[in-house]
């Protein structure tokens, strides 16, 4: 038996195999795949989450000082102007 209200992400299980939902279609019914391990699954949700904190930094706005140690931190090249410095952090 299938759970009812699941979200996009949501896992369940149907039998011996487990599925993530895909997407949840206007008729309640649900768009999933089978996923081999649920913690593999919750790992890649994780790194992905990082991802998205990492991508909403306005690096624009940091002090020239601080952009400096973050490229440092980065492995990047820690020399050049603020635009140089926030042009590598965002690439």
């Amino acid at each position: 038996m299938i759970p009812k209200n699941l979200k996009v992400g949501d896992t369940f299980k149907d039998g011996r195999f487990t599925y993530r939902v895909k997407n949840v279609l206007d008729n309640g019914m649900y768009e999933s795949e089978m996923v081999e391990d649920i913690k593999e699954l919750k790992f890649t949700e994780v790194k992905e989450k990082v991802v998205i904190k990492e991508e909403m930094v306005d690096y624009r706005s940091m002090p020239y000082a601080q952009l400096k140690k973050m490229c440092a931190e980065k492995g990047l090249d820690a020399t050049g102007s603020k635009v140089d410095l926030v042009a590598r952090l965002e690439g």
